[in-house]
């Protein structure tokens, strides 16, 4: 991946929307502030534009843990079995909690998706779509320590018949 990044740093292109083109607001607000607050507690300042770019690279070590998992999914499968994938990942996530080993989705893999179908032999009827550090929290490190802001519930939810 080191050597794949050096030659191909912005990815070969998602083969599906990580976000959709046209963020609206206020998902693009929330988006980018999160992206500053994880910059920010790393020291990491916005014109830095290299040290931003070596620190979006440590997602494809996996951040230095020693397990590592890639989801894919049928092609053929729509938005309802891409809810039942992610449900499933959450699932794992929180055996893998309950089990004393802490974990992080990464969809950033999803933009080397020739790269790592090839390393994988991923059967081309099968789409990447993302990969999963394991292992056990730095919790001193300063990136373990953002809580990113989250929006008050009422703001997005209500509650029916309660």
């Amino acid at each position: 991946m080191r050597e794949r990044i050096a030659g191909m740093p912005g990815g070969e292109g998602s083969e599906y929307d990580i976000y959709p083109r046209d963020l609206v607001s206020p998902y693009r607000e929330r988006r980018f502030q999160v992206g500053e607050d994880l910059y920010r507690c790393l020291g990491i300042p916005r014109e830095n534009k290299r040290a931003r770019m070596a620190q979006f690279a440590n997602n494809f070590t996996f951040f230095g843990a020693p397990l590592a998992l890639f989801c894919t999914v049928d092609r053929r499968m729509g938005p309802p079995q891409w809810s039942d994938l992610g449900m499933y990942l959450q699932t794992v996530m929180l055996l893998l909690r309950e089990h004393g080993l802490d974990s992080c989705a990464q969809e950033c893999w999803a933009i080397y998706p020739e790269t790592i179908s090839g390393f994988l032999a991923i059967p081309p009827e099968r789409m990447l779509f993302t990969g999963m550090a394991i292992g056990y929290e730095d919790a001193q490190a300063p990136v373990n320590q953002l809580r990113a802001t989250r929006a008050p519930l009422a703001e997005f939810t209500e509650f029916i018949g309660i």
